[in-house]
C-alpha cells in the first residue's frame, strides 16, 4: 500500500506549466463526466503547486466576478436567493451583498478542504495535501462557475427555486466527489471518507440549530423557557396530576 500512495502522491513526471494549464478543460469534462475515486486517481500524478494556486485564484476571481456581477443585475435570482427567509431568520444575509455569497463560496471551500484533509490524516490517511487541494479544485472550479452563472439567471418569486435547486444539487454533487477525492487521495474506505465529508454540514447544522433556540429564547424574552421555571407552572403540572390520578 505505501509504494501505491508513493506513486499516486508523488509523480515522477509532472507535466510542465503551460501543458498542464492546456489540459485542465479535459480534466474538467473527464471529472465531472466519469465521477469515481479511479478517474481522480488517475490525475494525481498531474498535480503541482503551480497549476494548483493557479486554479484557486481562478476560483477566486470567478466567485468575485459573478458575485459582483449578479449584485448589478437586479433580476438576477441571486437576489432572491440572497433574500431567502426561514421563519425571521435569513441565513444568507450575514454580510451585506455581495460579501455573503462570496464568503459562502470560499469559506466553505477553504473549511471543508481544512477539516476534510485534517480528519483524513487522523483517520490514517497518508495523502499529501497537494494532491487532496488539486483534486477538490478539477471540480470544485467548475461547478461553482456554473452554479454562479446560474444565479445570473432573471428570476424572481417561485422562478427561483429552480436556479436555486440546481446550485444545491450541484452543491451535493461536489460533496459527492469529494468524497471520492478522500477515496483516491488518503486511500480511504468510501463510508470513512463519506463520514469525513459530512462532518462539517452537521457541525454546522449543530451550530445552526443551537442559534436558533438562543434566538427563539431571546425573542420570546425568556417567556417560553422561564415559564418553565416558575413555581406556578410545576404547581399546574401537580395539580393536572392529582386530577388524573383522582379520576382514575
Amino acid at each position: 500500500m505505501q509504494q501505491n500512495m508513493s506513486i499516486k502522491n508523488g509523480p515522477a513526471q509532472p507535466l510542465s506549466f503551460g501543458e498542464a494549464i492546456w489540459q485542465l478543460p479535459s480534466q474538467y469534462i473527464k471529472v465531472l463526466s466519469k465521477p469515481s475515486a479511479d478517474t481522480l486517481s488517475e490525475e494525481i500524478g498531474k498535480a503541482s503547486w503551480g497549476i494548483a494556486l493557479v486554479q484557486f485564484l481562478a476560483l477566486i476571481v470567478i466567485t468575485v466576478a459573478l458575485g459582483l456581477l449578479g449584485h448589478m443585475i437586479p433580476s438576477a435570482a441571486l437576489h432572491t436567493i440572497s433574500a431567502l427567509k426561514i421563519g425571521s431568520v435569513q441565513p444568507f444575509a450575514f454580510l451585506p451583498a455581495p460579501l455573503n455569497g462570496i464568503t459562502f463560496v470560499l469559506g466553505s471551500f477553504l473549511i471543508g478542504l481544512g477539516t476534510a484533509y485534517e480528519f483524513s490524516k487522523v483517520s490514517g490517511g497518508r495523502g499529501k495535501f497537494l494532491t487532496h487541494f488539486y483534486c477538490l479544485l478539477l471540480f470544485s472550479v467548475p461547478l461553482v462557475t456554473v452554479s454562479g452563472l446560474l444565479l445570473l439567471i432573471p428570476a424572481s418569486g417561485w422562478f427561483a427555486l429552480l436556479p436555486g435547486s440546481i446550485v444545491c444539487a450541484l452543491f451535493i454533487y461536489r460533496m459527492v466527489l469529494h468524497v471520492f477525492t478522500i477515496t483516491a487521495v488518503h486511500d480511504l474506505s468510501k463510508d470513512r471518507a463519506t463520514l469525513i465529508v459530512l462532518i462539517l454540514p452537521m457541525v454546522l447544522m449543530a451550530i445552526l440549530a443551537i442559534i436558533m433556540v438562543i434566538a427563539l429564547f431571546i425573542l420570546s424574552e425568556g417567556e417560553l423557557i422561564g415559564g418553565v421555571f416558575e413555581p406556578s407552572f410545576w404547581s399546574e403540572v401537580g395539580m393536572h396530576k392529582k386530577k388524573e390520578t383522582s379520576e382514575d
